[in-house]
């Protein structure tokens, strides 16, 4: 009987969790359903102990003529009820996991939209600035960043990409609309006032399916308390997701790490630039972003976050080859040494041991002790399968080593979780492009340009991912799209010449060069390297790269490395290292569709 009434009762709460919160009722209500469950088990054993069921009826056992008991036969009613009730719990609770983890699915990756996204997924919606001064929204914007990021901390929480949301900024689409799109079952919005030495910020969770609103607050408080404010948020909608985190480690995954509210403002202002930088394309966000980080840490040396977030931007800017890079007027052993100081000081500010596994991989990365990076990269991963720049190290390093197949398939995997995040998008669209892998980065190209057909970096990979393809029809119409964003004149000249040479314009083509040259004379830092090889004179572009080696700035020649048209092997000391390394020295392939083609 207690059997029984202990399987019973599981699937009386597992019913009653589905109703009561598809009713919309509070949670003590459940709370309390389970408690009068649990008074009622000691309650049915004394009942079993003491009354017996009889042919007529139900007699206190101690009357029962014990040669005339029935117990075997309601033994064995009992035992049937058990097996049953036992059946229909697993296979409730095997439906209730595959509900629960089947994460969002996105159709940039080119999986199927008709998917039920799971239960603990969510998309953080950008705040609305309700402040009278508008250069305030960059506030709103950061704090739903950092909101972002605190969630995305949990393993076991499914988070929309950190950039997909704002393509919802100021749409008048539903919550079912915006869920759908971006494969979540919750969605976070709300608002921000800020004003001299006050803020008021209302939050939302709304589950999606119905709109019934599972948690919501409104902070009318000092400015002093907007870190507390922010991380209680997040705590909520953690708990509200029912994250099987235990509470210190909720409390350490919401953490923003300072102190400070000047700090923490200054920080929620560069997380703000950077998203704006990927967007639009405009490079003086990325350099705004790192003046606001350096502000940041400068007023809180002990900010974590902001000392990882610095060192991030400092390798940015070592990677010659990439956009957004060698922006500000450092030399390179300055940068070196911006860099080393922001990874040493995030290591010693960082109270999170997986944080720190991903710092050191990144430092590897840097120290080009690639199998050490590859090595760290796959440890941290390991904990925080969903992280997207761990991901986009982890590919950045398979393309360094040559090992392309894998390559392809994290990829898939960055665009499938990443799908929504037009950073990751272009991330996963080049590797395809280089890994050899074209029909698929153009596949993947024309899902994202429907998602995203203003994003810059996004038009910018597209483009090339159709020239690659051989899809010079679909890539014209795109440069006069790159044309109208505030991508920097050298890759908008790029575009150019690329598109040029694939339309077989000669003339064309060495207009834009003769451009890309006359930028050049006025910044030297600008990677001639791709132009000459789209030129078919791979020895002066060689030329050009060969002071990298000369001078030993190995990371910043090796940044060349996921380039399938690069060879190594004119760099001595590179290709030394390589070497050391067990790194497979491939034969470098030519560009497609380059001008001036070989007779």
């Amino acid at each position: 009987m207690g059997l029984a009434y202990a399987v019973i009762g599981w699937i009386l709460a597992q019913i009653a969790e589905f109703a009561f919160e598809n009713f919309g009722a509070p949670e003590w209500v459940l709370k309390s359903f389970v408690v009068v469950l649990l008074l009622g088990m000691p309650l049915a054993l004394l009942f079993a102990w003491a009354f017996e069921m009889t042919p007529e009826g139900l007699k206190r056992e101690k009357d029962v003529d014990r040669s005339k008991s029935i117990t075997h036969v309601t033994r064995r009613k009992l035992d049937n009820v058990i097996i049953v009730t036992l059946v229909l719990g697993v296979i409730y609770f095997a439906w209730q996991q595959l509900a629960t983890d089947e994460g969002p699915v996105n159709t940039v990756a080119g999986e199927p939209a008709n998917y039920q996204p799971g239960k603990r997924s969510i998309a953080v919606l950008p705040f609305v600035n309700m402040s009278s001064d508008q250069e305030q929204e960059w506030f709103a914007d950061g704090l739903t960043e950092e909101l972002l990021n605190a969630l995305a901390r949990a393993p076991d929480l499914l988070v929309a990409a950190r950039t997909s949301s704002f393509r919802f900024k100021g749409s008048g689409d539903d919550i079912p609309t915006i869920a759908r799109a971006l494969g979540v079952a919750h969605i976070l919005e709300g608002s921000v006032r800020k004003g001299r030495d006050r803020i008021r910020i209302t939050a939302q969770l709304i589950r999606a399916d119905d709109g019934f609103h599972l948690w919501s607050e409104t902070y009318d408080s000092k400015l002093d308390d907007v870190i507390q404010i922010q991380e209680n948020v997040a705590l909520e909608i953690a708990r509200a997701l029912e994250t099987a985190m235990d509470p210190e480690a909720l409390e350490r995954m919401v953490s923003v790490g300072t102190a400070s509210v000047p700090a923490y403002e200054a920080y929620l202002e560069a997380l703000a630039y950077g998203a704006r930088g990927v967007d639009t394309g405009d490079e003086d966000n990325f350099l705004r972003m790192i003046a606001s980080l350096e502000r940041a840490r400068a007023l809180d040396p002990s900010f974590a976050a902001a000392n990882w977030r610095l060192a991030q931007a400092w390798l940015n800017q070592m990677q010659v080859s990439s956009i957004g890079s060698v922006l500000t007027n450092d030399t390179p052993a300055e940068r070196r040494e911006k860099f080393r100081d922001a990874i040493d000081q995030a290591l010693a500010t960082e109270k999170d041991d997986g944080r720190k596994i991903r710092h050191r991989a990144f430092e590897a990365w840097f120290e080009l002790r690639l199998n050490d990076a590859l090595r760290l990269v796959n440890e941290y991963l390991a904990l925080h399968p969903n992280d997207y720049d761990a991901l986009e190290l982890k590919l950045g390093l398979l393309m360094d080593v040559g090992d392309y197949e894998n390559a392809k398939l994290v990829a898939q995997q960055l665009a499938r979780i990443g799908g929504d995040d037009p950073q990751s998008l272009q991330w996963a669209m080049s590797t395809l492009v280089f890994a050899g892998d074209t029909t698929g980065a153009r596949t993947m190209s024309e899902k994202a340009l429907e998602r995203y057909p203003d994003n810059a970096f996004v038009l910018y990979q597209a483009h090339r991912a159709f020239l690659w393809d051989g899809a010079f029809d679909i890539a014209r119409p795109l440069v006069a799209m790159i044309e109208g964003k505030q991508m920097a004149a050298f890759n908008v000249e790029l575009v150019r010449l690329r598109q040029a040479c694939a339309d077989g314009q000669i003339e064309a083509a060495e207009a834009a060069f003769a451009r890309i040259e006359a930028l050049a004379e006025n910044d030297a830092t600008l990677d001639l390297w791709i132009p000459y090889h789209m030129m078919n004179q791979p020895e002066k572009a060689d030329a050009f790269l060969s002071h990298f080696d000369e001078a030993n700035l190995l990371y910043e020649l090796a940044n060349h490395l996921s380039y399938p048209y690069f060879d190594p092997r004119p760099f001595p000391n590179l290709r030394t290292l390589l070497e050391r390394q067990g790194v497979e020295l491939k034969k470098p392939i030519k560009i497609p569709f380059r001008c001036q083609q070989d007779s």
